[in-house]
């Protein structure tokens, strides 16, 4: 079982894309499944199931993806849906693949939907946690509420300030609003910190949030937004303060081919480690499904 203080972000492998070099964490042999994460966290989150996948049969990959240490900044300063899902193509291609089984949470769950929108050939099943579709996600005040923090990243330079302040207190306070009934360990906490604190990085994964309305554009918007038709598991926490339960509420018409939606209770914005067995077990039985 790997735990996160052996794992060394300087001697972890990297591999160059089209225009972003990511470092990842790979365990096992099998078929590709690629494990993508989301803010504020990083590779390291899927540690507990690269070993569940690698004891199966997968070859689990988890990158850090663009802009979060150790994985290179976008030269171009790109950090749209689109970029993410190509990285996610290109990722598939750089291990040699044709095709990958594709599991995210929040941003990576986002990226996975794009990805899969945009080539659903070369993914040929999704798991999507902690986010909704974006094809009809209905309109709450109590979400716009909670999303307050994207407001404030639209800002520059402030946000940084914030966020920074207090050896990244914030990023506390985000974990503990996001899942108020599970408390994250510290070990992964000094993990996400250490990405989010190389120079560069904690801009890059603010303007994630920027990109999404700086940089969408109608073409990209068709693209996010479209009914997604490879097989698919979501998972919502209800207990989430970062993305309520509502919005999941069409969720059968977002995808062509739903395999489930599965609601955790008492799970907060991160089912994949709030309930890692039962997310697990779920996770594998849809697969052998």
């Amino acid at each position: 079982m790997m735990n996160e203080s052996s794992i060394d972000f300087s001697t972890l492998p990297k591999v160059k894309l089209s225009s972003i070099e990511l470092a990842y964490i790979e365990r096992g042999q099998g078929p590709l499944v690629l494990c993508m994460h989301g803010f504020p966290d990083n590779a390291c989150t899927w540690l507990p199931m690269l070993d569940v996948l690698a004891a199966q049969g997968y070859r689990a990959v988890a990158p850090f993806t663009r802009g979060y240490y150790p994985s290179s900044l976008a030269a171009d300063g790109d950090y749209s849906l689109i970029a993410l899902a190509q990285d996610i193509l290109d990722l598939i291609g750089a291990m040699g693949e044709e095709s990958a089984i594709v599991i995210g949470h929040d941003w990576g769950g986002l990226a996975a939907i794009t990805a899969a929108n945009m080539a659903p050939e070369k993914i040929s099943k999704l798991i999507v946690s902690g986010v909704p579709h974006l094809h009809k996600a209905p309109f709450s005040l109590a979400q716009l509420f909670r999303s307050w923090y994207v407001l404030l990243f639209q800002l520059p330079n402030l946000p940084e300030k914030l966020v920074a302040r207090k050896q990244l207190a914030f990023i506390d306070k985000f974990y503990a609003a996001w899942s108020p009934q599970w408390a994250i360990s510290a070990e992964h906490l000094d993990s996400v910190k250490a990405s989010l604190s190389a120079p560069g990085a904690l801009s890059a994964s603010l303007d994630y949030y920027r990109a999404m309305v700086r940089r969408m554009t109608a073409a990209s918007w068709k693209i996010i937004s479209a009914k997604t038709t490879v097989p698919t598991l979501v998972f919502v926490g209800l207990a989430d303060g970062s993305t309520g339960h509502e919005l999941f509420r069409f969720t059968k018409d977002c995808y062509e081919n739903l395999h489930g939606l599965v609601k955790m209770i008492n799970v907060g914005h991160f089912p994949h480690i709030e309930d890692h067995d039962l997310f697990a077990r779920k996770v594998l039985n849809f697969l052998k499904s």
